[in-house]
């Protein structure tokens, strides 16, 4: 594993750790937040961050600004009046939410990574329709994948690492409060338990049965952004 794995597994553990703040739409604000940061490191480490704005369809819930804070005005009366049931939801379904979010977190930037390896990805404006086709693709194939057996083994590793949560929430806050910020968490300083917390994942994502589960992502997600992107 190497430096930019590591950060996005980091990156699923602050945003697994959003299920358990107690403020309502401060939960999405981090995911979102950890999203970008994972989005923005892979493109560090291949000289492209000016792709970051042209990318946002493919890591962001919003279409943009304008229709997100509408959006968001439009449902924040329902969330509010949902919330202390999501958050029991969300403690209750965490044995399974919180391996998924890292699984996700890690595909993300897998995936964007691979593309730009592959020069999927030109060097230049990222066209919209290239980059709807990359965010269907992307939530297709992770839908069709069953991850049970990533799921087990990311518990059982997190489950011998003590007081990674708290920590994970200790940054998950930091995060949330720069929301506006450029780079949305810095280098995602995290301490010793999520360090240990993340070579634990680092481990189980080296094992043979898990390396063939996201190469059978990569072939779904292979599969339907070919077809998406003729489309567009």
């Amino acid at each position: 594993m190497n430096w930019l794995t590591h950060q996005w597994i980091l990156a699923g553990m602050v945003s697994s750790a959003a299920r358990f703040v107690p403020i309502p739409f401060v939960d999405d604000v981090i995911r979102g937040q950890c999203r970008r940061y994972v989005v923005t490191r892979t493109l560090e480490a291949h000289e492209r961050t000016d792709s970051l704005k042209e990318l946002r369809a493919y890591y962001a819930d919003d279409s943009g600004c304008i229709a997100g804070c509408l959006g968001m005005l439009a449902k924040a009366p329902v969330k509010l009046l949902l919330f202390p049931i999501r958050k029991i939801v969300a403690i209750l379904t965490s044995v399974r939410g919180v391996p998924m979010e890292i699984i996700r977190m890690v595909l993300l930037g897998r995936t964007l990574d691979r593309l730009l390896k592959e020069g999927t990805i030109h060097a230049g404006p990222v066209k919209p329709q290239q980059v709807l086709a990359m965010r269907e693709a992307f939530e297709e194939a992770f839908a069709r994948m069953d991850f049970r057996v990533v799921r087990a083994a990311m518990s059982d590793a997190l489950s011998g690492v003590s007081g990674w949560k708290e920590s994970a929430m200790d940054l998950a806050a930091n995060v949330a409060g720069r929301e506006n910020q450029a780079q949305p968490a810095g280098d995602l300083q995290a301490d010793a338990n999520m360090e240990a917390g993340a070579k634990q994942v680092e481990e189980v994502l080296d094992r043979p049965e898990l390396v063939a589960v996201f190469a059978e992502f990569d072939e779904r997600f292979d599969e339907a952004y070919s077809t998406k992107a003729i489309d567009a």
